[in-house]
C-alpha cells in the first residue's frame, strides 16, 4: 500500500508541475483521478471483496451489518471520512445528524444500498457518480472521491 501511496504523491507532484503550462485548468486532475481509479482496480483485480459495479462504482463491504436495509427515500445516520484520492480529508461526520440519502451524491445513492445497519463500506466514487465536472465547495470538479462510511443507522 505505502507503494502505492508513494506512486500517487510522485504522479501528484508530476502533474501539479507539468499543469503551469495547461490551459485546461482542471485537465491534469481529471487524469490524475482516473488514473488513480485504474490503478486501484487493477490493484484489487484479485480481491473478490473488491467490487466494480456497471456504473462505476468501486466498494467493499468491511462489514454488511444487520436488519434494517436502507432505500432511495431513506433518512441515515452515518458517521463517514470523505477524502480526495491524496488523501487528505475534505469532509466527515460523526453521525448524529439525520440526512437523507436523496440528497447525497449518486455513488452514495447506490453504496450506502449494498449495507444494513451498522454495516461499514468503503466507497471509491468516480467524479461522474460524485459532483461530475462541476466544482463543488472545496471539491474541484473531476474528483475521485473515497468515502468510508458506518451506516450507523436507517431512518425508514
Amino acid at each position: 500500500m505505502r507503494y502505492f501511496q508513494k506512486y500517487i504523491l510522485i504522479l501528484v507532484i508530476s502533474l501539479l508541475f507539468l499543469s503551469a503550462c495547461d490551459e485546461d485548468k482542471y485537465g491534469d486532475w481529471k487524469i490524475l483521478n482516473e488514473q488513480w481509479l485504474e490503478n486501484l482496480k487493477e490493484t484489487h483485480k484479485n480481491d473478490p471483496d473488491f467490487i466494480v459495479t456497471e456504473s462505476g462504482l468501486c466498494y467493499k463491504i468491511i462489514h454488511k451489518g444487520q436488519h434494517a436495509t436502507p432505500y432511495s427515500g431513506s433518512y441515515l445516520r452515518a458517521r463517514y471520512t470523505g477524502k480526495y484520492i491524496t488523501g487528505k480529508s475534505f469532509d466527515s461526520s460523526a453521525g448524529t445528524q439525520p440526512m437523507p440519502l436523496s440528497g447525497t451524491v449518486q455513488g452514495w445513492q447506490e453504496g450506502i444500498l449494498k449495507i444494513k445497519n451498522g454495516g461499514r463500506i468503503l466507497l471509491y466514487i468516480p467524479y461522474d457518480l460524485g459532483y461530475g465536472t462541476k466544482a463543488s465547495g472545496a471539491i474541484p470538479p473531476y474528483s475521485t472521491l473515497e468515502f468510508d462510511v458506518e451506516l450507523l443507522e436507517v431512518l425508514n
